[in-house]
């Protein structure tokens, strides 16, 4: 099953002949549950595809598919409502609410879809047990370390129980072994929950960890690699 693709997207910045192109007649395929990585060298387009995929940035032309909604028909609420249900992201920088606590931080969303009290509070512990940070619940990010922070990002993405994920460069501030420690615990919510994890990289523990990666260079994708085992249908 396909969890999100690119038909022929063009993404523009500028007007006229000063326009630049971040990514150019891309085409390509995220498979559900598996762990994908977009790679490619600081301005390749990587970050571009993976905002265009979050609905945070828009085609100049051609179509992104997400859960089989086009999501350039989307606007306004229709488009909030959309990302908020179908797709979490964990941010590089963590972007965790300062004033919150960790347990509030992961709540949030689950607040804004209007979620019970009692779901929020079930949903929320298991989440951050997931993660490793229950202990932590009641500490704000300045009181975390870089590596809990993370921890705490992921659980929020998850919060809405979403298809696809989203990560960009999310070990790029962690040191190596926390950013194999995060690897590896992303590697088995994806397992133990069938969710798409969609990462732009090019951390080579990312690399290696992947079912598949997409190279792009210069705003478009030169190749696939696909680690296809019995248990991925195309």
């Amino acid at each position: 099953m396909i969890a999100a693709n690119f038909h022929h997207v063009t993404r523009r910045y500028g007007i006229g002949e000063t326009a630049v192109a971040a990514v150019s007649d891309v085409s390509a395929d995220i498979v559900s549950g598996r762990f994908t990585v977009l790679s490619g060298p600081s301005g390749s387009g990587k970050t571009t595809m993976l905002n265009l995929l979050g609905a945070i940035d828009h085609p100049t032309s051609g179509s992104v598919v997400v859960a089989g909604q086009r999501l350039e028909t989307l606007r306004g609420n229709a488009l909030s409502d959309f990302r908020a249900r179908h797709i979490g992201f964990v941010f590089q920088a963590f972007n965790l609410i300062p004033v919150l606590s960790a347990y509030e931080n992961v709540e949030y969303p689950l607040t804004l879809l209007g979620v019970s009290k009692e779901r929020r509070h079930a949903d929320v512990l298991d989440l951050l047990d997931a993660v490793g940070v229950a202990q932590h619940a009641h500490r704000k990010p300045g009181e975390l370390s870089g590596g809990q922070q993370q921890r705490v990002a992921i659980a929020r993405a998850l919060a809405s129980r979403p298809a696809l994920v989203l990560a960009d460069e999310p070990t790029a501030n962690l040191d190596s072994a926390t950013g194999a420690a995060i690897i590896a615990l992303m590697r088995e919510i994806q397992r133990s929950r069938a969710t798409s994890f969609v990462f732009s990289s090019h951390d080579p523990q990312l690399l290696e960890s992947a079912d598949d990666v997409i190279h792009i260079r210069d705003g478009r994708v030169v190749s696939v690699e696909r680690n296809v085992s019995p248990e991925v249908v195309l």
